[in-house]
């Protein structure tokens, strides 16, 4: 007998190849585009990743939101060894016939021998 259960979580996101930072020995950075969240309405969701098996690795990303001639940031660290995932939300904020806001994520990827690179992606977005 087999069971069948619906997954929830959120939209995939397409990122190419060449939106990350690689590093040798199969070693990477990335961050996704901000999108909308799929399981928490009204909110912008984005997730970056640093990845290295069997070293230390450090992320820190800032996501930023400019709307109406406002900038607000939220700023998130995390640290760990061979794979740290930094997942940052923040209001939406959108009005009817106004422009789009603009988000966008700007991470530092590190790794414990020294190496470091950075990724940025933005979408403009509406609730």
């Amino acid at each position: 007998m087999q069971a069948r259960f619906a997954a929830y979580g959120e939209p995939p996101v397409y990122t190419d190849i060449k939106d990350r930072i690689t590093f040798p020995n199969e070693c990477y950075g990335r961050s996704d585009k901000p999108h909308l969240s799929g399981h928490a309405p009204g909110r912008v969701n984005v997730v970056a990743r640093t990845v290295c098996p069997g070293q230390g690795v450090l992320v820190s990303s800032t996501l930023v939101r400019e709307y109406g001639g406002i900038i607000e940031e939220k700023t998130v660290s995390r640290k760990a060894v061979g794979l740290v995932t930094i997942s940052i939300s923040m209001k939406c904020m959108w009005k009817k016939g106004t422009p789009l806001a603009k988000y966008t994520i700007r991470s530092k990827h590190q790794l414990t021998n020294g190496r470091s690179g950075e990724t940025t992606q933005f979408a403009p977005l509406k609730c």
